[in-house]
Order: C-alpha cells, then sequence, then structure tokens
C-alpha cells in the first residue's frame, strides 16, 4: 500500500534496457518483510520494455514509481534522480538484475537504528548465474568497521546491490554517485562515505548477485587507467599516502578481488620474480605512513597485510602460469 507519510526506507534502482531482470528485482523489494518503503526506479533512457515492465509492477504496488530520465545519462546521474526523489529516513541501492533477500531491508535498517555512528551498512552476498541459478557462491565481507576501513584502501568492501545508507549523514555531507565514476560507484561512495561515519557488514545474505553477460563488471579491468585506481589513490591519500603510480601498480597487483582469482593480475603474472620484496616495501610505506594520520587502525591494517603476504607466500609456492 502506498502511503502519504514519509517511509522509512527509499530503495533507489538505475535501469537501462533491464527488461530482462526488473521485474524480478522489483518482486524482491515488493516481498520485504520491512512494509515501510518506497522504490525509485530511475529508467535510463532504455531501449526496451523496462519502463513498461515498471509500470506493471507499480500497478500491482503501489510503493513503486518510475522515474523517466528521457536520455541515457549513466548509472551515476539515473541513481541521484532517484535520490533527489526519495523521502526515506534511510537510503537502500539496488541493481535492476538482482535480488533482495527477504528481511535485509528490516535488517539494514534495524543495524542502523541501533548504531548512530554508522554510515553504511552492507552485508554478504550469494551469487548465481544467470544461465544456471543452482550454481554460485557465497561472498563475505569484513563486519567490523576497523577491518571495512583497511580492506577499503585494496577493494570495495561493499557491493553496490547490497548497500544501505543513513541518507541524512549523505544528505549533510553533500554525498552523492559520482557521474565521473563509470565503474566503481559503489566502491566510490562507499570510500568517501567511510570518511565521515561508521560501516558494518550484516554476516547473513542480503543479496542475490546476479552473474550474466551484459552487466557492467563483466567489462571490469583493474589498471591504473581505470576507475578503480583513482578510487584507490584517493582512499591513500585520506589515510595519509601519496602512491607513485609503480607504488599504484603494485597495490593493485596484491589487492584481492571476488572477480579473479588471486595472483592473476597481470602486473603479479609480469613481477613474479620479485612481486614478494616488492609488496614487502610497499607494506613497510603503508604502515610507517598510515600511522601518521591515524585514519586507518593499525592492528586490523597489520593483520590484513599479513594475511595479503600470506596469499603471496601461497601462490607464489605454485606452479607458475
Amino acid at each position: 500500500m502506498s502511503s502519504p507519510a514519509r517511509p522509512l526506507v527509499s530503495v533507489v534502482m538505475a535501469a537501462y534496457n533491464a527488461g530482462r531482470f526488473v521485474e524480478a528485482a522489483l518482486a524482491s523489494l515488493s516481498a520485504q518483510t520491512l512494509p515501510d518503503l518506497e522504490v525509485l526506479v530511475a529508467d535510463d533512457g532504455s531501449a526496451d520494455d523496462t519502463a513498461a515492465r515498471v509500470e506493471g509492477a507499480a500497478r500491482r504496488d503501489g510503493r513503486i514509481r518510475l522515474l523517466r530520465m528521457g536520455r541515457n545519462g549513466g548509472q551515476a546521474a539515473a541513481l541521484n534522480a532517484a535520490i533527489d526523489a526519495a523521502r526515506g529516513r534511510y537510503l537502500a541501492v539496488l541493481d535492476a538484475d538482482d535480488l533482495a533477500t527477504p528481511t535485509r531491508l528490516a535488517e539494514q535498517a534495524a543495524a542502523l537504528e541501533r548504531d548512530p555512528g554508522l554510515i553504511v551498512v552492507g552485508g554478504a552476498v550469494q551469487t548465481f548465474l544467470d544461465a544456471d541459478p543452482t550454481r554460485g557462491t557465497v561472498w563475505r565481507y569484513a563486519e567490523r568497521d576497523q577491518d571495512i576501513r583497511v580492506r577499503n584502501l585494496f577493494k570495495s568492501e561493499f557491493i553496490s546491490g547490497a548497500m544501505t545508507f543513513d541518507r541524512e549523514r549523505l544528505a549533510a555531507h553533500g554525498l552523492r554517485f559520482d557521474g565521473r565514476v563509470r565503474l566503481g560507484n559503489d566502491w566510490d561512495l562507499s570510500s568517501r562515505a567511510l570518511r565521515v561515519g561508521g560501516g558494518a557488514n550484516l554476516p547473513g545474505v542480503v543479496l542475490r548477485y546476479r552473474i550474466h553477460g551484459a552487466q557492467m563488471t563483466t567489462g571490469m579491468m583493474d589498471d591504473v587507467t581505470f576507475d578503480s585506481a583513482r578510487i584507490r589513490l584517493d582512499a591513500l591519500a585520506w589515510a595519509g599516502v601519496a602512491a607513485s603510480e609503480e607504488e599504484l601498480r603494485i597495490h593493485m597487483a596484491v589487492s584481492p578481488c571476488n572477480y579473479w582469482s588471486f595472483g592473476e593480475h597481470p602486473y603479479f603474472v609480469a613481477r613474479r620474480a620479485t612481486i614478494a620484496a616488492e609488496a614487502a616495501r610497499w607494506f613497510a610505506r603503508l604502515r610507517a605512513e598510515t600511522a601518521g594520520t591515524g585514519r586507518i587502525p593499525r592492528a586490523a591494517l597489520d593483520a590484513y597485510l599479513e594475511e595479503i603476504a600470506e596469499a603471496i607466500r601461497r601462490r607464489l609456492a605454485e606452479p607458475g602460469r
């Protein structure tokens, strides 16, 4: 049922040529155990039947609303338009090709209400193949704020469709999605949010993440010319470290990632003979430079750097490829 009262949670979704998936995504929101919500879908100039399918879902559930962007302006612009129209106390994001688990919004809103220091809450993710939904794995992320802050220097510790924010704190600090970022808008926003508030991930699965050939991340690369490099550079700079291009290459080569096996980054492969020593020197600098700002918890940093160093040792002990 629709309600004139302010909803507890606003869910924003950017949809571009998502006709194959968007109804299932919206159905997962209609099935939430938390009824006090609104859903704003920004159709980013789709050429397929995305808008018609969203309108059909809106007729079935009055909490769903379609926003027509008119032309394709990109994911960030579409999400920001939905944010501008949102009224909820909390702001959740769901991608048009993914599925929220039934208790996701109730659990994330409860976590934000329990801890007013939090600005963003995520959770574990169950992947599934579009071609075979029975196949997939669970991606788990650090749950504690101090561990999230350390890992954020290396990789995103939140996934886009699993994030729920304190909307008022985002607005107070002028935090929005950055239209300059093509891949990694979730990481970019969560990274900037962690500078003004705490982060947490729920231990349970909050999102079913569809893997298919048309999604943006299938074209993702990890090179110094890509958005992921700039996001890391910004995070490192905030922590007190100005990385050179060579240091950035080392940093990216040993950054864990869900999208490929550790040790398969091209720079890691090319520098196999020296990567352990290069990483050790870089880690020593990370420890020394971040200590100056105090923004990165030292014990958590030491533990994670040793975890990566052990992963390097294990990978180097395997036959070269």
